[in-house]
């Protein structure tokens, strides 16, 4: 590699970091509104919890078993689509890392190659 060609390999570098961090925001967008679901979920088993407590009914009917039924069916594929998110956060996170790196990598290349040009310029020369 040569000097000149140095700031084109920071513009492109600089560009991969931002590509990669461009494709783990969704994924970090899709785990937190999964994640809101099941707090929502939560607050609603809570709030079933108290009302079926004080509602006539609720258990001679059944209510109580179909709806239980539908809180763990929900539960569950919440819980696949969060760990399906992850997965992708992980693999995403794992890119981000190695374009941080080589980004990192290739700047410090440029402060030094910077800092040994000044150093060069400011001997007297013989």
């Amino acid at each position: 590699m040569k000097r000149h060609e140095l700031p084109a390999l920071k513009s492109v570098t600089e560009a991969v970091y931002q590509s990669e961090y461009q494709k783990l925001r969704p994924v970090l967008e899709a785990e937190a509104r999964v994640q809101a679901q099941l707090a929502r979920l939560d607050a609603q088993v809570v709030q079933t919890r108290q009302d079926s407590a004080v509602t006539d009914g609720y258990q001679i009917t059944g209510t109580d078993v179909l709806w239980n039924g539908w809180e763990a069916a929900t539960r569950r594929q919440l819980n696949m689509e969060l760990a399906r998110c992850r997965a992708q956060k992980l693999a995403a996170m794992q890119q981000l890392r190695q374009a941080f790196g080589r980004k990192q990598a290739v700047e410090r290349l440029n402060d030094t190659l910077k800092a040994e040009q000044k150093r060069a310029q400011s001997q007297p020369k013989p």
